[in-house]
């Protein structure tokens, strides 16, 4: 009865002190609040169990490194951790860490060698993650596909995918530009910016903005227009007194159809079609004008309930600014979670008017297109990017619902 008394009455004195996790060497996890600790024991009252006495000697030694936002990094034995700090056995004796001022935690432990036996023979195998808690996966997402997230591409880190590429000059500022418009000769740069980025171990948040600089090329935006091509259509019969084809009807044939931002048009510049009187739309490579996109994205990022890996939660809106067209706004909403270290998966919502599915394309009509559009896949380090090639701890690779379906990157 005294020990009921007691758990009731620290609960209600004590909601102040820190909440601190306890891993054991079973594998179990206790999270409550520590009232006393010896030079072997640990104390710790639990909302569900009530007051329990825990030997130091159960609990599992997991070795961590910790990066610091000043730069500085600290390796040690990880003895508890709270909300609020982190408590390191390191060189240097007990450190105690505020979260806020933590960067990044990975796993100091040494690499484990597994042998395997295949049809092939028998090869050794470094497992270079363990089996403790971890609280930051390989990857932090700087892009949900192709909208940003309030994270940049880290400092000194460059970045090349199917599309684009990338470095960051700083922790919040990176440069990245779309190489494959270079074909079509259109100097395009992008710089992304993270204004704020506040937040601990336990939940961080991240603001970012950006603007994306075209030189010439059209946009990824499309409308629909009723005269896309326009052309006369001849129907010719051969007359034997004459021996020769003659005209006997025409037909003015108009097909619309979806053209890009800034297209325009022109009559058809072949001979072919000279007697057609032949109208259509200029394509991405005809585009001569400067133009814009504009971006801000706010993302919340928590650590997952158990302490493994983190739930990274985005909105944000950009909008596409074309000389004489209308601005193309989007607004989407995202979450990428981390099911391991190596594997996210991703989905996102997203409204964009302009935005024209491969579907909407083969039906070329726009009587039912839709303004709202879904989006899931994953990203993992963990497959080769052809079927002869190894996997990569710098290639990720993805699919996902929305085209292309395939995304790919390097980071160095």
């Amino acid at each position: 009865m005294k020990k009921i008394v007691l758990v009731i009455l620290a609960l209600y004195v004590l909601p102040a002190q820190d909440t601190q996790t306890l891993t054991l060497k079973s594998g179990d996890k206790i999270t409550g609040q520590v009232v006393e600790e010896t030079e072997t024991t640990i104390t710790i009252i639990n909302p569900l169990m009530g007051q329990m006495t825990i030997n130091k000697s159960e609990l599992k030694q997991q070795v961590v490194v910790i990066t610091l936002k000043s730069g500085d990094v600290v390796q040690g034995e990880l003895v508890s951790r709270s909300a609020e700090t982190l408590i390191v056995k390191s060189s240097f004796g007990e450190v105690s860490i505020p979260s806020d001022q933590i960067a990044t935690i990975n796993d100091g432990g040494a690499p484990k060698q597994e042998i395997r036996h295949t049809p092939f023979g028998t090869t050794v195998v470094t497992k270079e993650e363990s089996d403790d808690e971890w609280f930051f996966s390989k990857e932090r997402m700087m892009d949900i596909w192709f909208d940003p997230t309030g994270y940049t591409i880290g400092k000194n880190k460059l970045y090349m995918s199917g599309l684009s590429w990338g470095f960051g000059l700083t922790d919040k500022m990176q440069i990245t530009s779309k190489w494959t418009s270079y074909f079509l000769q259109d100097f395009n740069v992008r710089p992304k910016m993270t204004l704020f980025q506040t937040g601990n171990v336990e939940s961080q948040s991240a603001f970012a903005v950006g603007a994306h600089l075209h030189t010439r090329s059209l946009p990824s935006k499309y409308t629909w227009v009723d005269d896309k091509e326009t052309w006369w259509n001849y129907h010719s019969e051969y007359n034997e007194e004459t021996e020769s084809w003659e005209n006997t009807d025409s037909t003015y044939i108009v097909e619309g159809g979806w053209v890009n931002f800034g297209s325009e048009r022109e009559k058809v510049d072949d001979e072919a079609f000279d007697d057609q009187d032949r109208y259509e739309y200029t394509g991405t490579w005809d585009g001569d004008k400067m133009w814009f996109e504009v971006f801000g994205a706010y993302t919340i990022s928590k650590l997952r309930p158990g302490g493994n890996g983190r739930i990274n939660t985005t909105v944000g809106a950009s909008a596409v600014i074309y000389p004489d067209e209308k601005v193309a706004p989007r607004l989407y909403g995202a979450i990428d979670i981390d099911v391991t270290r190596s594997v996210k998966v991703m989905a996102e919502v997203f409204y964009d008017p302009y935005y024209v599915g491969w579907l909407d394309f083969v039906d070329n009509n726009d009587d039912d297109k839709a303004d709202l559009f879904f989006d899931i896949g994953f990203m993992t380090n963990k497959l080769p990017l052809f079927w002869f090639m190894g996997a990569s701890e710098n290639l990720w690779i993805g699919y996902h619902f929305q085209q292309p379906f395939v995304a790919f990157y390097w980071k160095i």
